[in-house]
């Protein structure tokens, strides 16, 4: 994993709900479900990086961050998460 998400996969409490803007090809979020009981998304854009979240298990949904949040309600997630994006 890369060290910047060895680092903040510490932060992230077991059995959250997290939501990951950007999230590449989800190794977060697959190594969190896979260790430490995470359930969540991945919002992503480039479909490179859709198709791996696809083939690595990870709830992913193709989304331009800057259109915003609306389709997800308030309190749908403990953590957000963001990562190498850039808004």
């Amino acid at each position: 994993m890369r060290a910047d998400l060895e680092i903040i996969q510490e932060w992230i409490p077991a059995g959250s709900r997290v939501l990951a803007l950007g999230c590449g090809d989800g190794e977060l979020l697959a190594w969190l479900r896979d260790h430490t009981q995470v359930s969540g998304y991945g919002l992503e854009i480039d479909p490179d990086n859709i198709a791996r979240c696809i083939e690595n298990g990870v709830n992913v949904i193709e989304q331009d961050l800057d259109k915003g949040l609306g389709n997800f309600a308030s309190d749908s997630f403990d953590v957000v998460v963001m990562t190498q994006a850039l808004q």
